[in-house]
């Protein structure tokens, strides 16, 4: 293909080797082979030419009138250009002579053309756009999407502290596993039960959020595993008959005199949630049989329950790895809480957002473009992203709506439905992105609302954005809380600096 910004657009047909014509027909010998077929270089030259003048008119129909023409050259050898077919004129008919001063032949071939079809244009002040559309320049950028993805696969892998755990725990019958949010404790959790379980011995797994055993039995479920909240368990042993403050006192009962259970071991996860007198009774019940105990002392935000006689278990086993969040999700997770920051597996993300908008009309609005963005720009499934509100929310709220961002909402993890619900609720789940609603700083003087903020941050694989409506002049408490000094300046680039966020700068991409 040839451009020329004062003569026109060629495009020329080049066959080497073995070339003859014989009977108005071309021919060619592969020289490898021996073998002959028919060829058509003035049709191919012709056909090629009319296909790029089609793509070149669509994209850039100014160059209409300018002249696009073909030739064929033969560099191998000699033409007789006395006995040329009809469709080869001999101007447009180029060979090995030609191959010397290549440009002469070219002007030659451009004149003639020009003879046939006088009124035709020259690219002139179009070429450079003619040559975009032609030779285009562009970068091959790493797609969102991609590098998600990329991420992904390294998150769901197992740590050597996991590995390590899962090989321990198969000496030990009764341990506590303790790790902090994101270090695989209810991966873990699964995995041991799988391999406790046996059709000769059921192995019963707890956990307190309703939620999480939901997603448990919905993603998964299997033979000889049963998940339970410690509520629903008591209603199962029970009935449905009573309050279920009495189910759960005859379901201890039951567990003080030893009364049959269908099932031959316990795995318990969040179990920081539970009241120590449920631990007691169950561990006494499978005093002779596996218990396992998986818990985070720091997500303790259902109540002031004592971890203490957890972590006085004989066995204690320590996650130190977190495996969920990326580095700046655990970093602002951590600080939110005044955790020391656990070891990550290094994946770099995005930095924490955080939006500080006037009323919850303006974070309603901005939470809707975050979960559009998300699900139609980056291709995110409605069901791996969250909303959590760090309030209760309350049926007439704005929260409580059936649609967002496009998006139909759900208030537990379902397929193609966005989630959203409280912060609580959540505990034991995770989702690529995640927006903390009802963040209101004045609270961060409180343990438990920092825990929670901390519980909320780590429910996050790939992204989180945190929507206040707090007003800078409401920081003062808060950025002395996280900052620890009465010193520090109450303004929203100090609490930004403290949580190890961004202040939103004005785009809403939920993963830039």
């Amino acid at each position: 293909m040839l451009v020329d910004p004062a003569r026109g657009i060629m495009v020329v047909e080049v066959k080497g080797g073995d070339v003859w014509c014989e009977q108005g027909e071309w021919r060619q010998r592969n020289r490898a082979t021996g073998q002959v077929r028919t060829i058509f270089p003035e049709a191919q030259a012709s056909q090629t030419k009319f296909r790029i003048r089609a793509e070149v008119l669509e994209r850039c129909g100014e160059a209409s009138s300018v002249l696009f023409c073909h030739a064929v050259w033969f560099p191998d050898g000699a033409v007789d250009r006395k006995c040329l077919p009809m469709n080869c004129h001999p101007l447009m008919t180029l060979d090995a002579e030609d191959v010397a001063q290549p440009e002469a032949a070219i002007r030659r071939a451009f004149a003639y053309w020009r003879s046939v079809f006088p009124k035709t244009t020259t690219p002139g002040a179009h070429a450079k756009r003619i040559l975009g559309v032609l030779a285009p320049s562009l970068s091959i950028v790493r797609s969102v999407r991609q590098s998600l993805d990329e991420r992904e696969e390294q998150l769901i892998q197992l740590t050597r502290d996991q590995a390590r755990v899962l090989d321990f725990l198969d000496e030990q019958m009764h341990a506590a596993i303790i790790g902090a949010a994101g270090t695989g404790k209810t991966l873990l959790a699964i995995e041991k039960a799988r391999r406790l379980s046996s059709p000769a011995a059921p192995v019963l797994f707890l956990c307190f959020n309703a939620a999480l055993r939901d997603h448990l039995r919905g993603c998964h479920a299997q033979p000889n595993v049963s998940y339970h909240s410690f509520h629903g368990f008591a209603r199962d042993m029970i009935g449905p008959t009573g309050s279920l403050d009495e189910a759960v006192q005859e379901v201890l009962r039951m567990l003080a005199d030893d009364a049959p259970l269908p099932y031959a071991h316990l795995v318990v996860d969040e179990a920081q949630d539970f009241e120590r007198e449920w631990l007691e009774y169950l561990r006494h019940r499978f005093r002779d049989a596996a218990f396992y105990a998986f818990y985070d002392r720091y997500q303790a935000v259902q109540g002031q329950n004592d971890t203490a006689w957890l972590d006085d278990l004989p066995c204690r086993l320590i996650l130190t790895k977190n495996c969920r969040n990326t580095d700046p999700i655990a970093r602002a997770a951590y600080r939110a809480a005044g955790l020391p920051i656990s070891p990550t597996l290094g994946l770099e993300g995005p930095q924490p957002t955080l939006h500080a908008v006037p009323d919850q009309s303006a974070a309603l609005a901005l939470v809707g473009t975050l979960v559009e963005s998300a699900c139609k720009q980056h291709k995110t499934p409605a069901h791996d992203v969250a909303v959590l509100s760090m309030a209760t929310i309350a049926g007439d709220g704005p929260w409580a709506t059936s649609r967002l961002g496009g998006q139909r909402t759900s208030d537990a993890p379902k397929l193609d439905h966005l989630t959203v619900t409280t912060a609580r609720r959540f505990k034991g789940l995770e989702a690529s992105l995640v927006i903390i609603v009802d963040v209101d700083f004045e609270h961060a003087t409180d343990r438990v609302w920092r825990r929670l903020l901390y519980v909320a941050c780590t429910r996050a694989r790939h992204a989180v954005h945190i929507v206040t409506t707090t007003p800078e002049a409401g920081l003062m408490n808060a950025v002395h809380a996280l900052v620890d000094s009465a010193k520090a300046r109450p303004s929203w680039r100090a609490l930004c600096r403290s949580l190890g966020v961004r202040l939103s700068g004005g785009s809403n991409d939920p993963f830039d």
